[in-house]
């Protein structure tokens, strides 16, 4: 997965290069001025992020500035995973991910494997936990992945009462405790009391 994630990374940056230097080349002259040279200029102009580097990314509503540094963030999560690429993170950061659901699929993929199970018969399970930061955990999951990075918006996760529950005035978004992911069979996910929780993809 997290190779999946670094080839597309890699395209990303060579865009980002290649088309930062045209327009450097534009500047100085040595290029003439092209439709996508100038819709680069204006997309730095406007604070957007550029059509061709969107392309290339992850579904994104933020501004160029802080998708920039969004953008950072998430090389540095593959950076700390390529210095030790034959474990797992301690706590994955899912909304960092081009293709969460990528890494969805493989925590069932290792259980089905582990376990000698059917994989079209595996579903992923949800436990939300109690804490809050990395430093806050030992070590990996045993079984399934930690992950963190996903909030709740128009309602909040109470960590004490371990509930839901309506969101403070003039809060929109409220970041989840780090929840344990885990694969488990369609049979076992089918209890009472579950709340259903859909996750939308594009960031704000």
């Amino acid at each position: 997965v997290f190779l999946q994630e670094m080839d597309v990374m890699n395209v990303l940056l060579s865009e980002l290069r290649r088309s930062i230097q045209e327009l450097q080349l534009g500047f100085a002259g040595e290029l003439t001025m092209s439709d996508g040279m100038e819709s680069l200029m204006t997309s730095f102009f406007m604070d957007r992020v550029p059509v061709s580097w969107g392309k290339k990314s992850w579904p994104s509503l933020r501004p160029l500035a802080s998708w920039c540094s969004n953008f950072l963030d998430r090389l540095s999560q593959l950076e700390e995973w390529s210095n030790n690429p034959g474990e797992i993170l301690r706590v994955t950061w899912l909304s960092g991910l081009v293709n969460p659901t990528s890494f969805l699929t493989a925590i069932c993929q290792v259980t089905a494997q582990r376990n000698q199970w059917e994989l079209d018969k595996l579903v992923t399970f949800t436990d939300v936990t109690k804490r809050m930061s990395v430093d806050e955990l030992d070590g990996s999951s045993r079984d399934g992945a930690y992950v963190i990075g996903l909030s709740m918006q128009g309602a909040r996760w109470n960590v004490t009462s371990v509930q839901i529950e309506k969101s403070l005035p003039k809060e929109m978004f409220c970041p989840m405790p780090i929840m344990t992911v885990r694969a488990v069979t369609k049979e076992k996910a089918n209890v009472g009391g579950i709340y259903h929780c859909p996750v939308y993809m594009t960031e704000m």
